[in-house]
């Protein structure tokens, strides 16, 4: 090791060539660094100047980073005057003046400012990359300023159709409100003419009333929507038999609008099974007018296929309504 450290060059790091691409000035100041550099008197912390000093103990030495200093000596890179200085003064002081450096301080610094001066040649280059880019980031902008508006344009679209559902819905309200107040004309005041025989028996059947009305304490629109909540989280969690119980109890307990509500609510959010046994119960267990008043409500909401199924289901179980209610009346 010692036969190799002798046979290198003190200072050999300051002698290493320059790469063809370094620009004149800077190649001109980098090589004046270098032979600044060949005067520094540097010490181990023993206090003894290595024979060969490394590039390493030059950099602590000056007060800067080993890459910084690789950069200034290979002309990549231009020190601050400050830095530049710097150097320039510690290599004076260790070679005992200016005369011995074989440049003056101002030389030096003048070499530094005609290296930062100086224009690359791949700047403009860079420029064109730079606008090039700028150019492509206002392309993505602009698209997505369109893709912006055009969700803008949807939504509101999709605000004006909800506006004209929740219309149609209020007019299906007040339309069932009316048809709810009408009395049923008495057949002893309607006459044979306007009542024929087959219809006597469904026009007579009485529209229970239950307990508290609920069309004038909550909206019956929402009471379908939290019914059809309740029935899919039923069917999420797997309890058919409590999804069932639940079907039955809405079928019992609900109004005609309110059941043509739920159906409908159901059948758009694609519950195709859980609608038809709805319309089952309901159709089976209520009496005929309010199966033929739910059917029309459906109807008016373009259901045809469910009023058409209500009708048809009540048919099929002729007078299972009636009977229980007549069944519950005394003998005449």
């Amino acid at each position: 090791m010692a036969a190799r450290s002798s046979s290198r060059h003190p200072f050999a790091w300051t002698e290493k060539e320059l790469d063809r691409d370094v620009l004149p000035d800077h190649r001109q100041l980098a090589m004046a660094l270098q032979e600044v550099c060949r005067h520094l008197v540097i010490t181990t912390p023993e206090g003894l100047p290595p024979t060969h000093p490394t590039q390493a103990q030059a950099a602590r030495y000056l007060h800067v980073s080993e890459t910084t200093l690789t950069r200034y000596l290979q002309g990549q890179r231009v020190p601050p005057e400050k830095g530049a200085a710097v150097i320039f003064d510690t290599a004076c002081r260790d070679a005992g003046g200016s005369q011995n450096v074989g440049i003056t301080r101002e030389g030096l610094l003048e070499l530094r400012a005609k290296a930062e001066q100086e224009r690359c040649a791949n700047c403009s280059r860079h420029r064109k990359q730079r606008r090039d880019a700028v150019h492509a980031a206002g392309q993505k902008l602009r698209a997505l300023q369109v893709t912006n508006e055009e969700l803008e344009r949807s939504a509101a679209e999709q605000a004006r159709e909800l506006g004209r559902l929740r219309h149609h819905v209020a007019t299906l309200k007040q339309k069932a409100q009316r048809a709810e107040s009408v009395q049923p004309i008495p057949v002893s005041e309607a006459g044979p003419q306007e009542f024929p025989a087959a219809m006597r028996p469904a026009t007579l059947l009485p529209v229970p009333r239950r307990q508290g009305d609920r069309q004038q304490s909550r909206n019956r629109d929402l009471a379908a929507h939290d019914v059809g909540r309740r029935a899919e989280e039923l069917l999420r969690d797997g309890r058919p038999d409590s999804t069932l119980a639940l079907l039955r109890h809405t079928a019992e307990a609900y109004t005609p609008l309110e059941v043509a509500l739920l159906v409908t609510l159901l059948r758009a959010q694609g519950q195709d099974a859980l609608t038809d046994n709805l319309v089952h119960i309901f159709a089976r267990d209520r009496n005929d007018h309010e199966v033929v008043r739910a059917a029309l409500v459906l109807h008016e909401r373009e259901a045809v296929a469910d009023a058409e199924a209500l009708l048809r289901t009540a048919a099929a179980h002729p007078g299972s309504a009636v009977s229980r209610i007549h069944g519950a009346e005394p003998p005449m």
